[in-house]
């Protein structure tokens, strides 16, 4: 409720404006998939508590989603957000304190597989998303603070030292995912140790989110198509998926006997045929200037000695001429830079100290290969002339250039498996869903950033792992918005007016573009001169974000938070 305030109370009175920014967007999704209720449910406090875990996760997943960096102050966090305002249960930022946070962490940590998988199970049912296509990868979470001792329970995940692209050792966790085809949704994680590796983990992950999700609840499993890379579509990996009666995509490296199989289909006739496949980022390009795949593939049989049962599995070898232009232009240029080189160290043969065949081997080795793929084309030589004593030694090469050819065949080539379902679709459907693995990606796009965290989220393992709990939960929610907000757009076949800089509107806006069009909206306090509420008002909403929220079909901000006055 609001109340119209007049001249002489005006005068007595003072207003003060607080950034409430993508709360108006994040709030209600939070709601829908029912965070607060579950960990309620789940982890009660004692009746005195005067507020319950619930309340405090949804917090902290608000902050991850409004102003990451936070999480190093969360009190001022929410005193700047003035969530005491949106959050009734919340009487003062001060209650969000390092300790009733730790204590939350704590408690969730023991329940945050059941948690994740009811928060999954009702966002399915909610929003219909479809499980039957699932991207499989994990990517590494880094932390910067204060740690302290890390446990030597086996069971809790372990910060472990990591290197990112700036250069830096950073303490790091792996994540492991699954994130659905539809709208690129985190369906299910866990919390890895920093130095653990990808492929022992699919297996069981996707047994656990079988599990906690009900996915058999859903839609049958004869219906599941996993998407990975090649950690994925190892042989024990597709071994289970097929007994699972699960379907996988995946590359797998090309050993020689694929490589073999190959040769033998061009050299018996067997031709490349293209596939109607044309990638996102090609979409816009002339259909001549557009990467062009072709496809050959073959069914192999794969046997299961314990069962004693044998499955079909298509293999489909994928010609792609924009990757084979890059792999021939890489050999040559490594074969230009080894030549030039070796040439170079033909021309201090005898002079210096090149004086003996092991030290002209040595730096034919360290300077011209340098670990170059493009080394095995040349063979050296040293020979040693016995008539010319001045100048004994000769370095000589020779380029395989009948190898470079056959290698050459194969540039821009990779193999992808595919079984259960799967290996019923055609050359350019298994192409087209593979293609797909970007969005798992997509799903971690709120995971790529160094979390600088205060000590009480490093006390133990145990909360860092229930910390990446919540920071999978507003991926959850960033994904969702994006998702429902597309979807909409599709079916208008209207873009919101106004959401791109320079009138480039279009029907897929980013969840970054859209939160940030709430970025600066803000809730107004109206106090007496003593600091002692009146009321607080919801600023006017501008065009693009009335758009959204009819978008979305949701209400305006005091009805998403409730009115409230103490007048």
């Amino acid at each position: 409720m609001t109340h119209t305030l007049n001249a002489e109370r005006i005068e007595n009175v003072e207003f003060e404006t607080h950034t409430i920014g993508p709360l108006v967007l994040t709030t209600p999704f939070l709601r829908c998939l029912g965070l607060a209720e579950i960990v309620d449910r789940l982890c009660p406090v004692s009746e005195q508590a005067d507020m319950g875990h619930g309340v405090v996760a949804e917090l902290v997943v608000q902050c991850r989603l409004t102003e990451p960096q936070a999480l190093y102050d969360m009190p001022g966090w929410a005193e700047k957000y003035a969530m005491a305002a949106l959050y009734h249960s919340l009487e003062s930022s001060a209650q969000l304190n390092d300790d009733r946070v730790g204590r939350m962490l704590d408690d969730i940590y023991s329940h945050r597989r059941i948690i994740w998988g009811e928060l999954i199970g009702g966002a399915v049912k909610e929003y219909g998303i479809d499980l039957s296509r699932l991207h499989a990868d994990s990517t590494a979470m880094k932390f910067s603070g204060v740690f302290a001792h890390q446990s030597d329970d086996d069971t809790v995940a372990r910060l472990e030292p990591g290197y990112n692209p700036q250069g830096e050792w950073l303490q790091q966790l792996r994540v492991f995912a699954l994130a659905a085809g539809d709208g690129k949704l985190p369906v299910w994680f866990d919390a890895l140790n920093g130095s653990d590796g990808d492929s022992p983990a699919y297996v069981p992950q996707f047994e656990s989110f079988l599990q906690h999700a009900q996915l058999a609840s859903q839609l049958p499993l004869d219906e599941v198509i996993i998407l990975g890379d090649g950690k994925m579509a190892t042989h024990e990996n597709q071994l289970s998926w097929l007994q699972m009666g699960v379907g996988y995509i995946g590359p797998v490296t090309m050993q020689e006997h694929h490589q073999k199989t190959l040769h033998e289909f061009l050299k018996a006739g067997q031709e490349w045929k293209q596939l109607p496949y044309v990638a996102q980022g090609n979409a816009h390009k002339r259909e001549g200037d557009r990467t062009v795949y072709k496809g050959i593939s073959h069914t192999v049989t794969l046997t299961d000695a314990e069962a004693k049962k044998t499955y079909a599995v298509r293999h489909l070898y994928i010609h792609s001429s924009a990757l084979a232009q890059r792999e021939a232009k890489r050999r040559q240029s490594q074969m230009a830079g080894i030549e030039t080189e070796i040439q170079r160290i033909q021309g201090l043969v005898n002079k210096y100290d090149y004086k003996t065949p092991e030290i002209i081997a040595q730096r034919v080795q360290t300077k011209a290969f340098k670990k170059r793929r493009a080394q095995r084309y040349f063979n050296i030589q040293v020979i040693e002339h016995s008539c010319r004593p001045e100048a004994a030694l000769e370095l000589r090469y020779a380029v395989d250039m009948e190898q470079v050819a056959q290698d050459a065949q194969l540039d821009g080539v990779y193999l992808l498996v595919a079984g259960g379902k799967a290996a019923k679709l055609d050359d350019a459907g298994i192409l087209q869903e593979w293609k797909g693995q970007y969005k798992i990606e997509h799903c971690f796009r709120l995971t790529k950033q160094l979390f600088q965290l205060s000590p009480m989220f490093l006390k133990n393992p145990h909360r860092i792992v229930s910390l990446v709990l919540l920071i999978m939960v507003g991926c959850l929610v960033a994904g969702l918005i994006e998702r429902q907000v597309r979807q909409a757009l599709a079916q208008l076949q209207k873009p919101i007016s106004g959401l791109m800089p320079e009138g480039r509107d279009n029907l897929k806006p980013t969840v970054t573009r859209i939160l940030k069009a709430f970025g600066h909206y803000s809730i107004i306090h109206i106090n007496r001169r003593d600091g002692s509420p009146i009321q607080y008002e919801f600023a006017q909403l501008n065009p693009v974000q009335r758009q959204v929220l009819d978008v979305l079909g949701l209400p305006g901000p005091a009805e998403i938070f409730g009115a409230f006055s103490t007048d």
